[in-house]
């Protein structure tokens, strides 16, 4: 997955994660984009920087209050991301999203953990204030579906209070805001709470690349 690096500094931890999370998105838009446009093309016109913040209170009393019901482990924010994933891809594909059929139409969706004051991890104490800082890059066939969706205040609202979540904010992707290492800035940023999680591990869930990969199999 990454490229191994034993002596690599703490600092160097989002460029590799970076670098990895950029080459998914080339793969996937490689696969989808018009023979001759541009990767930035398709990037722009389908791809988003989306930052979900929690409602932690609301949260906190919802896993507590599930767990009296059916006694199952509580939730991470990873898995209400990958929750909301499904109900976005449910929303623009229709019910039958997750069958391999419908894999292609499926958007890519990398998300990252981060808390209060990551950017400086040397100094950091308790984690707060738990939120995922994603990319999201859309079909053709599922951009507008998304658009609608982002229009339609009363089904977002909806969405949000099913996930406990406080806010969506909702950024188009820019192909040329890129680092000195030449990773993209939107994948660095996503990243940079891995430096602390890796110094000292706390959050084992940390990030999730959806869909998940499909095995292909001939008729």
């Amino acid at each position: 997955m990454l490229k191994s690096h034993p002596h690599a500094s703490p600092p160097s931890i989002p460029s590799q994660y970076a670098s990895w999370f950029d080459d998914r998105i080339e793969q996937f838009i490689e696969a989808r984009k018009g023979k001759y446009e541009p990767t930035s093309f398709f990037k722009g016109r389908n791809g988003f920087f989306i930052t979900i913040s929690f409602d932690h209170s609301l949260r906190k009393q919802r896993l507590e209050d599930s767990a009296l019901v059916d006694g199952s482990g509580a939730k991470t924010e990873m898995d209400t991301f990958q929750d909301l994933y499904n109900v976005i891809c449910r929303i623009l594909i229709g019910r039958n999203y997750h069958r391999p059929s419908f894999h292609d139409l499926k958007p890519l969706a990398i998300g990252c953990l981060d808390v209060n004051g990551s950017r400086y991890w040397r100094s950091m104490g308790e984690l707060e204030n738990a939120h995922i800082h994603s990319i999201w890059i859309f079909t053709d066939q599922t951009t507008d579906g998304f658009r609608t969706l982002l229009a339609d205040k009363e089904r977002l609202a909806s969405i949000k209070e099913r996930f406990s979540i406080r806010e969506l904010d909702v950024q188009q992707l820019d192909h040329d805001h890129r680092n000195s290492t030449g990773d993209s800035r939107a994948s660095s940023y996503m990243a940079k709470f891995m430096v602390h999680n890796n110094h000292e591990l706390k959050v084992a869930d940390d990030f999730r690349v959806l869909p998940f990969q499909v095995e292909k199999t001939l008729n």
